[in-house]
């Protein structure tokens, strides 16, 4: 699934970045060393995957057209492909000073082959490539995922310290500030809270302190779709148009499905425009984010493609609001976050100075941390942007295994996976991870200062919360520490 980018949503990331200095990094190949005939056809194409990621925008177009084939860029559009490089570039550039020569997977292939890359962090990626049979040859299709970080198995006893000495080493670090939660149940197995909620007042981030959720908040849109289609007031297959009967483009009212808007598979895009950027300050309200992409073209024909969208979501939250009684917001609280116990939690908006949440931050590449507020719309919408602590989202995770928001037979309609991204499932905007054993569901979060995980254990009743008030660093703490969990509590250690 091509999200259009991380940081302005941040679902299911499956696409790890590797950035700067990487097409010369220890053991990858560089432009060079690939064309001089020496490595292997992947590996020195794997050079050549990176050095594009590496280079600078105005150099990335050239290096798209002498390394990428013809049918990956008809079938992805240049300006995509453009997109998620940047993308790449952006995410995990500090990790990559140096990197260790790939491991091999596989049969020997000459046109095909994954790699395995170990970060200085720790942590893993994969990236599968195939390639042309021409001459030279090109990348004709590229897939990356991440792999378990490796952790050495501890018991149940010896998990919260663990877990306290590599957060504490992220905080000293600089790498990690805000909430960690991992629950069984009611049994609370390690919770803390690290840095700063407000730099400029140095108020500490708490285990109370609401912090900007991103696409976490997908999850609740869905499951007030579906309190709705339990209450018989909808059905997965209805058209926008049923319920929305004047909603103003064409094809989306006709054709579009409940379904497609919650698998995005609708060909609804992102409000990510200038439309949105003119208005940023302005946006309070469900039709207001509609207005900004509403008049946008298709990616695709509803139910002919995959695309991640946080159009779509903006869309069921105007069904909520058509059927629910109240708007997107209220009916949260008072369906969502009020039953589950989750007190903290809310839209709150950017001008908010009583809510008490935390301030999201970005490092500029001096190592200075800059507030990013002024990149938040007045308000956040049903794709995103609302807040909750870390405790709030235990409490959703005892709600879901209680049954108190939806019976349990409900909620697998949810969890089901509609849709294979790459190793992971996505249901009804909740991602789908079903390991042997050990099926999680949840969502992530991210744009910038905001960078959030959330896994759900439906058949353990376990939550791994990891919530941080700056960008890219809930996510390689949320890899380790499900790895290392997983490792304690099931016995199972990472290949």
């Amino acid at each position: 699934m091509h999200a259009r980018t991380p940081t302005r949503g941040g679902l299911i990331a499956f696409v790890l970045a590797l950035a700067a200095g990487l097409a010369n990094a220890a053991g990858t190949p560089d432009a060079d060393t690939a064309e001089g005939g020496d490595a292997h056809p992947v590996l020195a194409q794997a050079g050549h995957f990176w050095q594009t990621v590496a280079a600078d925008a105005p150099a990335r177009p050239a290096l798209l057209e002498r390394h990428f084939s013809a049918g990956i860029r008809a079938r992805n559009g240049d300006d995509r492909l453009l997109e998620t490089f940047a993308m790449l570039a952006e995410s995990l550039a500090p990790e990559l000073a140096t990197l260790p020569p790939p491991e091999r997977v596989g049969e020997d292939q000459p046109r095909a082959g994954e790699l395995h890359y170990t970060l200085a962090s720790g942590r893993r990626v994969a990236l599968a490539l195939e390639l042309t049979d021409t001459d030279p040859q090109r990348i004709e299709r590229f897939s990356l995922r991440p792999l378990p970080p490796r952790v050495e198995a501890v018991g149940p006893a010896e998990l919260p310290g663990v877990i306290d000495a590599r957060l504490a080493a992220e905080a000293a670090a600089g790498r990690f500030s805000g909430a960690v939660l991992v629950a069984r149940g009611e049994e609370v197995i390690y919770e803390r809270a690290v840095g700063l909620a407000d730099r400029a007042t140095g108020r500490a981030n708490t285990l109370d302190t609401p912090i900007n959720l991103g696409s976490i908040n997908k999850m609740f849109t869905a499951l007030a779709i579906a309190q709705l289609q339990a209450s018989g007031k909808l059905d997965w297959q209805d058209t926008v148009g049923r319920h929305l009967p004047e909603f103003p483009n064409a094809t989306v009212r006709d054709k579009a499905t409940i379904h497609q808007l919650l698998t995005h598979t609708s060909g609804v895009g992102s409000y990510w425009n200038a439309a949105h950027d003119a208005r940023l300050h302005a946006l309070d309200s469900h039709q207001a984010f509609l207005d900004t992409f509403v008049d946008q073209p298709l990616l695709f024909e509803p139910g002919q493609g995959l695309e991640y969208s946080n159009g779509g979501p903006v869309i069921l939250g105007l069904v909520i609001e058509a059927l629910g009684g109240s708007d997107y917001y209220q009916y949260i609280r008072e369906h969502i976050y009020t039953p589950a116990g989750m007190t903290h939690a809310d839209h709150y908006r950017r001008d908010d100075t009583e809510a008490g949440f935390a301030v999201g931050y970005t490092r500029d590449q001096d190592g200075t941390w800059r507030d990013h507020r002024a990149g938040l719309s007045l308000r956040g919408s049903a794709a995103g942007g609302g807040y909750a602590s870390a405790r709030d989202l235990h409490a959703f995770s005892k709600a879901l295994a209680d049954g108190r928001l939806l019976p349990r037979e409900k909620l697998e309609t949810l969890w089901q996976a509609h849709v294979q991204t790459g190793p992971m499932g996505y249901g009804y905007l909740f991602s789908v991870g079903d390991r042997p054993g050990r099926r999680f569901v949840g969502h992530n979060g991210g744009a910038p200062g905001i960078s959030a995980e959330f896994l759900h254990y439906p058949d353990h009743g376990l939550a791994i919360v990891v919530l941080a008030n700056q960008d890219h660093a809930a996510e390689p703490m949320r890899e380790w520490l499900q790895a290392q969990v997983e490792a304690a509590l099931f016995g199972t250690e990472t290949p």
